[in-house]
């Protein structure tokens, strides 16, 4: 089963194993909610009678929203190269379904490959054969259905009530009796959207915090490592790399 929508750095793939690690509580706090794929397993699970959903880029937010309400189902446009880059910052279906990686910055397809990725999608999508020129794998398509698929699932009423917010992870207040999960950027890695994060003030933050969680691949000394699981990494559209993903938390 797939959890949430298509994202850079999802835990689509993870977010089971993650959750079981999880102790129950009556609050789930997603603070970087990314794609909501931890959010989305949280709420099936059973395991948390409220889950809060935090993103502070508002347009993976208003995609998350929109994918909720159904408001993809009939979405179906080619977003050219030109298209992409006039409309990315506002257009969330532009931004998630036409970028590489889902980074939400870069278009999709290189210029040699576009013409092709144009007719193989009219084809599909608008039965017009007109633009053929040779088979290939539709990469919109698949993200596009995980975006619908938010709202064909049998239990949507419960992911509208996720209570989603948008501001920054020190902002939300925090209720007891809670397990508090963050999926931060990861350190010495390649910066989502290009945004810089204070890992100091972040450490710092969790600081007395219970049942708080961090995905990561390493954590300074007053975390302790509680579960790990290797699984490979789609690096882009060809390449694929082993990778150790980590849950760290605070000693006690």
């Amino acid at each position: 089963m797939n959890f949430g929508m298509p994202y850079q750095g999802s835990k689509n793939k993870l977010a089971k194993d993650i959750i079981e690690q999880m102790p129950p509580a009556e609050h789930f706090y997603d603070l970087f909610g990314g794609g909501g794929a931890i959010s989305h397993c949280a709420v099936l699970s059973g395991k948390y009678k409220y889950v809060h959903y935090n993103e502070i880029n508002p347009l993976v937010v208003k995609g998350f929203e929109m994918a909720i309400n159904g408001e993809f189902n009939n979405e179906n446009r080619w977003i050219s190269r030109e298209e992409f880059y006039q409309l990315k910052d506002t257009d969330p279906y532009v931004a998630i379904c036409f970028s590489f990686g889902n980074n939400l910055v870069d278009y999709l397809y290189g210029k040699d490959i576009e013409p092709i990725k144009k007719a193989l999608y009219y084809s599909r999508v608008f039965s017009d054969d007109s633009l053929i020129e040779e088979q290939g794998r539709l990469v919109t398509l698949e993200r596009l259905k995980r975006l619908r698929q938010l709202q064909s699932l049998d239990n949507v009423k419960r992911l509208r009530q996720l209570q989603i917010t948008n501001i920054s992870y020190d902002e939300i207040p925090l209720q007891s009796n809670s397990v508090i999960y963050c999926d931060i950027p990861y350190k010495n890695t390649k910066k989502y959207c290009h945004n810089e994060f204070d890992y100091d003030k972040f450490y710092e933050w969790c600081k007395g915090k219970k049942n708080l969680f961090v995905s990561e691949y390493s954590m300074p000394p007053e975390f302790i490592e509680v579960w790990s699981k290797k699984h490979k990494s789609f690096m882009s559209a060809t390449k694929v790399a082993d990778s150790v993903e980590k849950l760290f938390t605070l000693k006690e």
